[in-house]
């Protein structure tokens, strides 16, 4: 019976990898060259740093308004080769796909072929991930896909790690850059680093093979610090080259103020909004612990592969962070449901296939498959309305404002294909002692540098009007930015006297 259901897991992959690849590049390309106005921030500080060789947003002041230096790095990199503003989308999902490739890779080779529970939880995770939900945030040109690809790596390496009790100079080098580079690319990721040296040193420390506590501890400290030396290494790199561990975004999108109430609200919306990749991703992970936790395998590295998601919404609540997407969370349930599926493929075979487990799997299965018809009509206007909104940007003139001052709080696409001098009313690029201004401050201390454009929203520019006129001011263009549930248009406005010449500029004027 047993061999029987694994033909039958193994011939479901051989089934759902093709595809789950044919509907994850059809995605993709339904949705390109659509991507997060974030993404053409990073890329405009990707510009920069190849030309003047410091993190610049304006290519003036160095600041820290970039979330990730070693996204900003790889771009500017790769800028080499290509100038198209198209490049962030295209390294996201190469990242996506590489991710995809790399967790086939990870369940098919290590977990054994009789871990009938992992191999079917492993197709279940395969599935998340080419949700149309997750092409929207692993494809969206930032370095999610990136992150979770580096969360893999450290996830992996801990767990075969945690059953050697050795290590060549050789692997402590590339364990330390895998965790140095994870760091570099998202410092949130140092937790990560932190939590897998304790369940090594949890694992290792009281291995009743070897024979002394004492005699042990050392090379135990030692040969498990790999992952948390090289996220260090890179703390110390950030604060001499940034001179601050935190970037200004993170000060600008939390108020500073412990506040559950609103973490709970915002997280619950950001995981509705994404069906499968949020909320489904959420209780997968809680699936698989419980599944875990049903072999009688608790053990402290259990316990500490799978606190992850806690703690960050812990220091999110308690810092009052703005909780935007589900990007901010996803890569602590892939961490813990990677763990959970590895470690239920060292269990024995007997306690996996008790037929309530699998059924489970299955049952969660069907969940997804009930769930995907209303993903796809939520995410197929959002994804093909923001690929229609990168289209316009890049078909239109906006140069025209180049070395203007402008006002925006959603500064990405606008200030990329502008290269205006943006007044950022989110506070992300303008240096940190901006960063902790309220937005009636900003919108005051804009105002008084006289601007030659807005790239505002409706409410935004209701709230502008209370601190100055905008009767001489005219709507060049509207942009439309697609949510799941609401359309946040964006208005292009200039003073009366530049209205032709912006029009002809967007290509607005009626024919």
């Amino acid at each position: 019976m047993s061999s029987q259901r694994s033909s039958q897991i193994s011939r479901l992959y051989r089934f759902g990898i093709p595809v789950f690849v044919i509907w994850l590049i059809s995605w993709a390309i339904l949705s390109w060259p659509g991507m997060q106005d974030d993404a053409l921030i990073h890329l405009r500080y990707a510009d920069n740093l190849l030309r003047t060789h410091h993190i610049t947003y304006d290519g003036v002041h160095s600041n820290y308004g970039a979330s990730s230096l070693l996204y900003v790095g790889l771009l500017a990199f790769l800028r080499i080769f290509s100038h198209s503003p198209n490049l962030p989308r295209l390294v996201s999902s190469c990242a996506h796909l590489l991710l995809f490739a790399g967790l086939v890779t990870l369940f098919l080779r290590f977990v054994p072929a009789k871990s009938n529970l992992a191999r079917l939880l492993g197709l279940v995770m395969l599935f998340i991930l080419v949700s149309p939900s997750a092409v929207r945030w692993l494809d969206d040109g930032m370095e999610t896909g990136i992150a979770i690809i580096f969360v893999a790596l450290i996830c992996w390496t801990a767990f075969s790690e945690s059953s050697r009790n050795s290590i060549t100079p050789a692997r402590y080098l590339a364990f330390a850059a895998i965790g140095f580079l994870a760091v570099l690319l998202r410092i949130e990721l140092i937790l990560l680093c932190g939590i897998a040296f304790a369940m090594l040193i949890a694992t290792n420390l009281f291995d009743p093979a070897n024979p002394s506590i004492k005699d042990r501890f050392s090379k135990t400290l030692l040969r498990s610090s790999h992952l948390l030396v090289g996220g260090i290494l890179a703390l110390v790199f950030i604060r001499i080259e940034m001179h601050f561990l935190l970037p200004d975004t993170a000060l600008a999108k939390s108020s500073g103020i412990p506040n559950l109430h609103d973490a709970v609200i915002s997280t619950a919306i950001v995981f509705a909004g994404a069906p499968i990749f949020g909320a489904g991703l959420f209780l997968f992970w809680i699936l698989t612990f419980i599944l875990l936790l049903r072999t009688d395998s608790f053990s402290i590295s259990t316990l500490s592969a799978n606190s992850i998601f806690p703690i960050l919404f812990a220091a999110a609540a308690l810092r009052g962070q703005l909780i935007q997407g589900t990007r901010y969370f996803a890569w602590t349930f892939v961490f813990s449901i990677l763990w959970n599926i590895l470690a239920l493929g060292r269990v024995s075979p007997n306690q996996q296939q008790k037929p309530q487990k699998l059924w489970a799997a299955y049952g969660f299965i069907a969940i997804l498959l009930l769930a995907l018809p209303y993903e796809v009509k939520a995410m197929y206007p959002v994804l093909t309305e923001r690929a229609d909104l990168a289209r316009k940007f890049e078909n239109q003139h906006l140069e025209i404002f180049q070395d203007k001052r402008g006002i925006a709080l959603d500064i990405g696409y606008i200030g990329y294909f502008s290269r205006a001098d943006i007044c950022d009313l989110g506070n992300l690029v303008n240096g940190r002692d901006k960063a902790r201004l309220d937005l009636d401050t900003r919108i005051k201390m804009c105002i008084a540098e006289k601007p030659d454009f807005l790239f505002l929203s409706p409410g935004v520019l209701d709230q502008m009007r209370q601190h100055s006129s905008l009767e001489d001011w005219k709507a060049c263009d509207t942009f439309d930015f697609r949510n799941v549930s609401s359309v946040d248009s964006h208005h292009l406005l200039v003073p009366s006297a530049n209205l032709e010449a912006c029009k002809k500029a967007t290509n607005s004027i009626s024919r």
